[in-house]
């Protein structure tokens, strides 16, 4: 089992035994910063500990506060040795005789952190490594592409596979989250978090109660299975709230990670070490992944847009369930056949939707910027197309926005006039976050029925969910795991 080792970044003894007492239900181990602390009681943060103690005094070449020639941390490090310390973490490039001595190697950490990149020939640096006899080996790099990640991956493949002492290997930053979740599947002995959100020690980290309730990040091992959702920045997406929410109330062994990739082939190369059962996917490579898999489904295909792809033999099978995401929600409040429908946008969730709207009776008219792919897009289905600038000469029963507008970094505005929102017609917004943008705080104002992106995303899930496990999903508890993490 991967255990949780919460750091801990108070400037304080006092603060730092105030936060190991409220977290540790949820900790493992603590990790103490002393580079961080302007004072520090060794001896009382020992005597006052719930949980194991990894002492670090991080040198400033390596991401601390604490000058590398400061012989101050040598001292730090021995004396905490002397009172009982389990773990102290020294730099690789920095470990002195004296340290190693006391530390016996059974309570050795030995790292080495890369803040600009990620060196060359990381199997041979945790080699190297491994020479000096610690109890732990601690990598952390700094990807500059998904393809760095990938590298990260099969540095943990290759040490579970050969390697003589345990390693921790992260890649910081977004791009390398699932370095820090599937770090069980690699017999990680811990993985970092933060104590709570906002008090990050390092890019990337993530709060521990995230990693020990909503990813289960203890549970994961060799046999767990791993989906995962892919995007260019998906660090704030619901999608991880909904699935895991869904595999914790259906016992399975599962879990649900971000992916935020820079580059679809980098992604593609290492799907291999993700290892993944299944895949949702968003902006910006719905379509482009298309080509690259080996069946789709007929909406899929016609428009050539996918949110969901799953395993299939040696291949990949996609699918698009952004249909029924908003056909389910908008059937409830009304009867779709021969309604008017504007939708705003030409992405792929705005395919999906003129696909199936069309499909259920609607007339749609797709509107855009981009006058050309609107065009494109609504060829697809046979329905109407036009700049944005048509929308104040269309008569519409059902208003479907689906571009970012509303959505960081652009909260608070909205492409459609509040002159147009009048009672009775049926405004349905893609964004969740924020969950009331100005459109829809706009429309309820004017009267309007008002459909919120959240319903989307969990009708939508829904469907993604089924599809990748054959089960029936448990629609109330994702639903009830969405609400909750976009309040």
């Amino acid at each position: 089992m991967t255990r949780i080792c919460v750091t801990l970044t108070e400037p304080d003894t006092e603060g730092a035994l105030r936060r190991m007492a409220e977290r540790a239900d949820v900790a493992d181990l603590f990790e103490v910063r002393a580079d961080l602390m302007t004072s520090v009681d060794l001896k009382a943060l020992r005597e006052g500990a719930p949980r194991p103690l990894v002492l670090t005094c991080r040198a400033a070449s390596q991401g601390g506060q604490m000058p590398d020639g400061d012989p101050a941390r040598r001292e730090t490090l021995v004396a905490g040795l002397d009172l009982g310390f389990d773990y102290v973490d020294v730099e690789a490039e920095l470990l002195s005789s004296t340290v190693k001595a006391h530390a016996a190697g059974r309570r050795l950490v030995l790292s080495h952190h890369d803040l600009t990149g990620t060196p060359g020939d990381l199997e041979g640096r945790y080699q190297r490594m491994c020479e000096a006899g610690p109890a732990v080996v601690k990598i952390s790099v700094t990807p500059r592409t998904f393809a760095d990640v990938g590298r990260v991956l099969a540095l943990c493949e290759w040490v579970r596979e050969r390697g003589t002492v345990p390693l921790i290997a992260i890649a910081m930053g977004r791009l390398g989250t699932p370095t820090r979740l599937l770090a069980g599947r690699y017999d990680a002995p811990w993985m970092y978090s933060a104590s709570v959100t906002g008090r990050e020690a390092a890019p990337g980290q993530l709060g521990v109660d995230a990693m020990a309730r909503l990813y289960r990040v203890r549970e994961v091992s060799r046999k767990t299975r791993v989906y995962g959702l892919l995007g260019t920045d998906v660090s704030r997406s619901l999608s991880p709230a909904l699935h895991n929410r869904a595999f914790a109330e259906l016992g399975m062994d599962a879990i649900f990670v971000p992916i935020s990739a820079d580059d679809l082939d980098a992604f593609w190369n290492a799907l291999p070490l993700l290892d993944l059962s299944g895949f949702s996917v968003t902006s910006p490579y719905k379509g482009d992944v298309v080509p690259r898999l080996s069946s789709v489904d007929e909406a899929a295909r016609r428009m050539a847009s996918v949110n969901t792809v799953v395993r299939n033999g040696n291949g990949w099978t996609g699918a698009s369930t952004d249909g029924a995401g908003v056909v389910e929600p908008l059937a409830e409040r009304t009867a779709i056949a021969d309604k008017r429908v504007v939708i705003l946008g030409a992405g792929g969730a705005a395919r999906a939707a003129v696909t199936a709207l069309v499909a259920e009776g609607a007339r749609v008219t797709m509107l855009a910027r981009d006058v050309t792919r609107a065009a494109e897009a609504a060829a697809l289905s046979g329905c109407e197309s036009g700049p944005l600038s048509l929308l104040p000469d269309l008569e519409w029963d059902v208003l479907i926005h689906a571009t970012p507008v509303g959505q960081a970094p652009n909260e608070g505005e909205s492409l459609v006039p509040s002159s147009l929102l009048r009672p009775g017609r049926i405004v349905f917004e893609m964004i969740y976050a924020p969950r009331e943008t100005r459109l829809l705080r706009e429309a309820r104002a004017a009267g309007c029925v008002t459909i919120e992106g959240l319903e989307m995303l969990a009708a939508q899930g829904v469907g993604q969910f089924e599809i990748w496990t054959g089960r029936e999903a448990p629609r109330e508890a994702m639903w009830t795991a969405a609400a909750e993490a976009a309040s």
